[in-house]
């Protein structure tokens, strides 16, 4: 079970510029206490991993890539802070080769 550890699955939070830096830092703190919380959950084998949070098209394909590419990511979870329009998430979603 401890080599499990090893693995990741990444937490990643949608949200948009629009709210402002200072909410969006917020929202990063929050992102690293629902990680943080499941890590500690013994029924979780794998590390939960807080990512930044991403608010633009770009930076949700690239965090796909990004995680396609990791030997440590086996799984993303995703939370909208906000209600994120969906056309922001289609070209990641579609790349990304993780469940």
């Amino acid at each position: 079970m401890e080599s499990l550890k090893k693995l990741e699955v990444w937490f990643v939070t949608g949200s948009q510029h629009l709210y402002g830096e200072e909410t969006l830092k917020q929202v990063q703190v929050h992102a690293n206490e629902i990680a943080r919380k499941l890590n500690e959950l013994p029924e979780i084998p794998v590390q939960i991993l807080a990512r930044p949070v991403v608010t633009t098209p770009s930076a949700i394909y690239q965090m796909c890539m990004d995680a396609n590419h990791s030997v440590q990511c086996v799984g993303v979870i995703t939370w909208m802070h906000t209600f994120s329009p969906a056309k922001m998430w289609i070209a990641g979603l579609q790349a990304l080769k993780k469940p």
